[in-house]
């Protein structure tokens, strides 16, 4: 009656305790459990979880081999705009650390984007390696990722076989997310109409919220070559 649909979980005792006292649900995995293979997909799978999310640090080939290969049962879903994280797969705790407020829960406080003020990081057995805390304008980012905006990729998303766009919300407005998810919505009706042609005003209306500088992620990147930073907040 409450009008859930189903419930995201990453941990497996949480898994197996929403199969007991809600079993009419579906059960979702999150993007933290880190789930970057088929092999994970299948594992997930047989504890009975309906769809997983997969990691963000995928690349597009690699989320494609993935849909290609997973049980028709099982849905992959990816996440496609908002706000990443330089942790991987977004398991942070600095938020937990410093403000009591934990990441994982949805409450994070965004330490990434705060100002530090050394001039560089210099791990204890490797003197040689520093690592600069430059700022511009005022701000430092050695932390900061820049948001993953797809919206000018949606025939290659849509034809890797990704069943549900994930469009990241948490600590957004209201207006953010209608203003995201509607975009993104007239980008799919246009793919699947049969006569798709990209509309430039579609980028203008996600550069109208509030975001870091936009970027595609991992889709078409190394992650362990790029960190995706932000210049800007």
């Amino acid at each position: 009656t409450s009008g859930i649909d189903a419930i995201i979980v990453s941990d497996l005792g949480v898994l197996a305790l929403a199969k007991r006292v809600a079993p009419t649900l579906e059960l979702h995995v999150s993007t933290q459990a880190s789930s970057v293979s088929l092999a994970d997909v299948l594992a997930w799978r047989d504890l009975g979880a309906k769809r997983v999310v997969l990691a963000r640090e995928l690349t597009l080939r690699e989320v494609a081999e993935i849909c290609a290969a997973k049980p028709e049962d099982t849905d992959i879903e990816c996440f496609v705009h908002g706000a990443m994280c330089v942790s991987y797969s977004g398991r942070c705790m600095l938020s937990h650390h410093l403000t009591g407020r934990d990441a994982n829960r949805g409450a994070c406080t965004q330490p990434c984007r705060w100002n530090y003020h050394e001039l560089t990081v210099t791990e204890e057995k490797r003197p040689e390696v520093k690592m600069p805390i430059e700022e511009i304008n005022g701000e430092t980012f050695i932390m900061s990722s820049r948001d993953t905006c797809t919206i000018e990729h949606i025939p290659e998303l849509v034809e890797a076989g990704i069943d549900s766009f994930k469009i990241e919300g948490r600590m957004k407005s209201a207006y953010y997310t209608a203003v995201v998810t509607n975009t993104y919505k007239m980008a799919l009706d246009s793919y699947f109409s049969g006569e798709y042609k990209y509309d430039p005003a579609w980028y203008t209306e996600l550069e109208s919220v509030s975001h870091r500088d936009y970027a595609t992620g991992y889709y078409f990147s190394d992650s362990h070559a790029d960190a995706n930073l932000a210049p800007n907040n």
